[in-house]
Parts: structure tokens; sequence; C-alpha cells
């Protein structure tokens, strides 16, 4: 009897052993599809992929210039009188002749009338001069040169005509104009007070602009005249890149290894005179396999590109040879090495959680 109940014992012990087993080994098998599942969810994300070609790689230098205008003009009153009219402000754009402030005229006008006066006299006394020295007024046209210029010095005949010709000179720039189409800029006058001889503005054509800045000299070999340069103000770099062409190469390396360039840019209007802007050149290098910077992910330290063959992921490492802003090139494949081959098709993106072998839908 006791044989029998040790029996019973034993075997449903043995029978609840193997319902234990039998949970686990459910549960394990719950915990796999689940973990499967999770992989498909992020190997379900959308890629994007590209056929690998040989293109032109853009070397990129990046630094930082400063806009100067083409051309620019300091305008100023040549008398001191008071200034009557201000038609203009700062940041007014203008057109060539354009007038944009007159001095006060009365006194400049009285000027040329008097001076008008004394020319006048002296050209009596030049006659009565040349009427003394044995000519009439009927020849004193046909009197030899070195006679008139004495006879125009006995008169003052020539002192005369110089302050007229200062006269007029005075009145005509008492009224500034543009000298050409721009903005005007660092005006600090205000009418009714009087005319210091300071600067009273400045005139700056901004419709073509040049961009100053340096490279060291180990990089000039990678810049020439018109090649592009990428432009955006350091106060809106989210901007976009505004274009422009190098112009100018200094042939003259400064004490601290740099040589300056300028480039020349068409302006948006948002460009303004002393402007810091950040500059980017990029200079073609021909027949390389370029790939964005997206494709590559890092495994164990390593760059790696993944491929899509037969509808899976393949895992290839790379070496980068070169790299800019957006895009690197890698190394060809070859019997030593990995890398990537022309025709690949390569996942530039959607491959942050992809492993080797991954199937792709």
């Amino acid at each position: 009897m006791k044989k029998t109940i040790v029996y019973i014992f034993v075997v449903l012990l043995t029978a609840a052993s193997c319902s234990v087993d039998k949970r686990e080994k459910d549960i394990a098998s719950e915990a796999r599809k689940d973990s499967v599942l999770t992989v498909k969810r992020r190997t379900g994300e959308p890629i994007e992929t590209m056929v690998l070609t040989e293109r032109a790689f853009h070397r990129e230098l990046a630094g930082n210039g400063k806009i100067v205008a083409m051309r620019s003009a300091e305008l100023r009153f040549s008398a001191t009188e008071q200034i009557a009219h201000i038609w203009v402000r700062n940041g007014d754009r203008v057109r060539k002749g354009q007038q944009l402030a007159r001095l006060d005229l009365f006194a400049l006008e009285r000027s040329l009338a008097q001076a008008k006066d004394n020319l006048e006299q002296s050209k009596l006394d030049l006659q009565d001069v040349l009427i003394g020295r044995g000519y009439s007024l009927e020849t004193q046209n046909d009197a030899p040169t070195d006679e008139v210029e004495l006879a125009k010095v006995k008169s003052g005949y020539n002192k005369a005509l110089i302050a007229y010709e200062l006269a007029e000179e005075n009145l005509r720039k008492a009224t500034l104009t543009a000298p050409f189409d721009g903005v005007v800029a660092n005006l600090k006058a205000k009418a009714n007070n009087t005319s210091s001889g300071e600067v009273f503005c400045l005139i700056i054509d901004d419709e073509l602009v040049n961009v100053e800045f340096s490279v060291l000299e180990s990089e000039l070999p990678l810049v020439k005249r018109g090649f592009p340069v990428f432009i955006t103000p350091f106060a809106s770099a989210t901007a976009e890149y505004l274009i422009g062409k190098v112009s100018e190469i200094n042939p003259y390396v400064e004490s601290n290894g740099m040589v300056k360039i300028k480039a020349q840019v068409k302006n948006n209007g948002t460009l303004l005179q002393g402007m810091n802007v950040n500059v980017l050149l990029r200079h073609p290098i021909e027949q390389n396999l370029v790939i964005p910077k997206t494709a590559v992910v890092m495994r164990s330290g390593k760059s790696v590109v993944f491929t899509q063959v037969n509808g899976k992921a393949q895992w290839n490492y790379v070496e980068i040879t070169a790299e800019n802003s957006d895009s690197c090139v890698v190394a060809p494949r070859s019997k030593e090495y990995e890398g990537l081959s022309v025709g690949d098709t390569v996942i530039v993106s959607g491959n942050l959680n992809l492993a080797h072998e991954t199937e792709l839908e």
C-alpha cells in the first residue's frame, strides 16, 4: 500500500514538473515571437535607396568673411552754411542724380553775384591795360599771348575769374545729389544745423557686393577665379545660400600664412556693408563613389553601409576617404576590402536599426 502511494506521488510530481517545463517553453516561445515582432516593427520603418554611381565630389573649404560694397561714396558739403533741407533718411534707396539735401542758398547766391560783378569790372580793367599798351578795342584780340597774360595779371582778371568759379562751384555743391544708384547710410546731420565739413552721408551701391575672406596658404591650390562661393549671413544661418564667384586672389601670403580672397555676389537685399558671413567654397573632384552621410552608420566603432541584395539588408564595412557637409567618398570594393561598387543599391535612410540580412519588404 505504501509503495502504491509513493508511486502515485512520484507520478504526480513528474506530471507537475512536465507542466512547469511546458509553461516555461511556452513563455520562451512567446518571448521569441515578441522579439521577432519588435524587429519587424523596427525594420518596417520606411527606407530610401540609391543606385551607386561614380560622380563628382566637392571638397569644401569653410570660413568667415565680411561684406564690402563694390562702390561707395562719402558725401559732404564744401561750404559752411546752415542745412536748409534733408530729403532722405538712412536706408532710403536713391537714384543717380537724386537730390539728397541742400544748404541755405542766400549767402552763396550773394557771393556768386558779387564775384560776377568783380569779374565784369576786371574785364573793363583788362581792356584799359591793353589800350594802354597800344592795342585798341578793335585790335586787342590780336595782341600777343604774353601781352594778354600780363594784362590779365595787372588788371586782376585772373583773380576775379578764379573767385567767380569758386563761388559758382560752392553754389552748385550746396545741393548734394547721389553719384550713383544706391542706399543711404551713416546719415547723422539734421536740418537747421550748420554743416561742419564732416561726412554728411554714405551712398552704397549694394546691388553687387564683394565678400572678403582668407584661406590658408596650403588651401590656395583649391581656389581658382570663377569658382562658386556659397554665402550665408551670421545673423541668419538658416537662410538659403547666396551663390557668388571668386573674383580676385591677392598674390601675397601674409605673416600669419593666410591669403586674401574676394568673391563677387549679387545681393538679394539681405547683405549689408560690413556684415559678417559664413563662406563655403566647393572644389570638385571627379569620379568618386559618393554617398550621403546618412547612409553611414557606426557599428563597433567602424563605418558600415547597408546595401539591398535580394530583398535583404547586406552589411558592408567601408572606408571613408573624404567628406564634406552632406556627403562622403567611400573606397571601392576589392579582393582584400569589402567596400562598395558601382551599381550597388545603397540604403540611405531608415538604416539605424538594421542588422545583417534583415528582410526588407
